[in-house]
């Protein structure tokens, strides 16, 4: 679990990345169920470990999930301070936990 001033920095940090801000409410968890790619229904966890977050990408653990324009999962090799963030369009997540 992130601390206040952690998870701010990276708040910070994916202003900066898409250039837009992202919302304060803190989430918990998203549903996700793609209309047009060819991805399972999941539910996506802060502190819960998954793969294929995208086509190939290896086990990652979710540390923060952040609101923008889109959902973008941030896990330790992405998102947190370096690398791009997993983005899920608002149309494909169908619930989000707070």
């Amino acid at each position: 679990m992130l601390t206040e001033s952690e998870r701010e920095e990276i708040k910070i940090y994916l202003e900066g990345v898409v250039l837009g801000k992202m919302r304060d409410r803190v989430i918990r968890a998203i549903e996700v169920n793609s209309r047009y790619r060819h991805q399972p229904k999941m539910r996506i966890e802060v502190g819960k470990s998954y793969r294929d977050l995208e086509p190939g990408a290896p086990y990652e653990e979710v540390v923060a999930i952040f609101e923008s324009e889109s959902f973008l999962v941030c896990t330790k090799e992405r998102g947190a301070g370096t690398g791009l963030p997993y983005y899920f369009v608002r149309e494909d997540v169908r619930r989000v936990e707070t």
